[in-house]
């Protein structure tokens, strides 16, 4: 028969488990007549297990190590590199707010406790709430399906619905932003998460003429850089994309020349940009763009317009310009030089032509109007 005893006002319970062993365990109860009942139920577990009508879980082994047996179980069935790993980043984050160690410290309380700071504190968007609440979920899943726990522990957590979430409005740099910008960079020798302000010039132009996201950008080594070709372009493993393709993606001959003089003395598997995190590259970004901003403010244009969006973000409608903005700025400017929207969408990598619309589908020139000029010529 178990006992209950009172350690900082939360009773703990001691009993023997079915392999005889004595255990002792917080029940996270402050009343005693719960911590009764979940003593009650850890012994009637222990019954069970004892007598064949239960198998014995692992909730008192490391979570961690569960973790690797699921990266390994994932893999083999054919999910994609990223897809795991960006899965066991979201569980560990999860399990680090709420200092899970064993598999059996896993509950909803922690799962929502973590959900409601992601939302609250840290201002994420329903969506990405929703991708956490997905990979625990599929962990704890996996978890009942092996035996290595007798439930799921987060059945009862609610992913939040995304039709009132306010998603991230962007808006693209204007050229004159880009202009000022890239002068301000190359005139800068001023270095912000190791990267001096040549690299980060780089990687903003590459960013917005191949339209690589952020963490492909990331993923780019010297032996992804094809800059001695007769068409310059940029290689991204299929692992690393979105839509788990190879990427190829064309740059300027200029962009070629300035990104074969920055990779000279880098070895062949060495990274072009060494960043840790997207959220860092948004970071130095936004800091690049306020300063040139007040370098601008200093100026007659500036102090006679200072009440302008002029490189803010920010903007005064509410947009913003983080890493992602300089991609949909790739977009945004092909449609604006009279690039088809067929061919923005190869270029975007986008899975529909519906979604290229949507995005940039009121950049394109009016067609309407073009076709006044266009038929009445033909019709003589």
């Amino acid at each position: 028969m178990g006992k209950l005893y009172k350690r900082d006002a939360i009773w703990y319970a001691d009993y023997v488990d079915s392999n005889g062993r004595r255990v002792r365990k917080c029940t996270k109860m402050r009343d005693k007549q719960l911590a009764s009942k979940v003593l009650n139920l850890w012994e009637g577990d222990s019954r069970q297990i004892e007598v064949g009508l239960k198998c014995a879980t692992k909730a008192d082994e490391l979570l961690e190590d569960h973790l690797k047996l699921f990266r390994s179980s994932k893999a083999a069935s054919g999910k994609t590199g990223q897809h795991i790993d960006r899965t066991v980043q979201l569980i560990r984050a999860v399990a680090a707010h709420n200092a899970w160690r064993r598999l059996g410290d896993i509950s909803a309380d922690g799962l929502n406790k973590y959900a409601e700071h992601l939302k609250v504190d840290s201002e994420q968007s329903s969506r990405t709430v929703a991708s956490m609440i997905t990979a625990c979920r599929s962990f704890c899943r996996w978890c009942t399906r092996n035996g290595s726990l007798n439930s799921d522990p987060t059945v009862t957590v609610s992913k939040p619905s995304s039709k009132t979430d306010r998603r991230i409005e962007r808006r693209m740099l204007l050229p004159d932003e880009w202009q000022l910008l890239k002068k301000v960079l190359a005139d800068s020798d001023l270095v912000k998460n190791g990267q001096s302000s040549r690299e980060r010039l780089t990687m903003y132009r590459l960013a917005i003429e191949s339209g690589l996201r952020s963490s492909e950008l990331r993923s780019l080594t010297r032996a992804s850089l094809l800059l001695k070709d007769r068409e310059p372009h940029v290689r991204v493993k299929a692992a690393i994309t979105k839509n788990s393709k190879e990427a190829k993606q064309y740059i300027s001959d200029e962009l070629a020349a300035d990104l074969e003089q920055f990779v000279a003395r880098k070895l062949p598997g060495a990274l072009v940009f060494c960043v840790a995190s997207r959220t860092e590259m948004a970071r130095v970004l936004r800091s690049d763009l306020e300063d040139t901003r007040q370098l601008w403010l200093q100026t007659a244009d500036g102090k006679k317009n200072k009440d302008s969006d002029f490189l803010k973000s920010p903007s005064s409608q509410g947009e913003v310009i983080d890493f992602h903005a300089l991609r949909h700025t790739c977009g945004a400017w092909l449609v604006q030089q009279g690039v088809t929207l067929a061919e923005v969408r190869e270029i975007m990598r986008h899975s529909t032509i519906t979604l290229t619309v949507d995005c940039y589908g009121h950049l394109a020139p009016d067609a309407r109007s073009r076709s006044r000029s266009v038929l009445g010529a033909m019709l003589g």
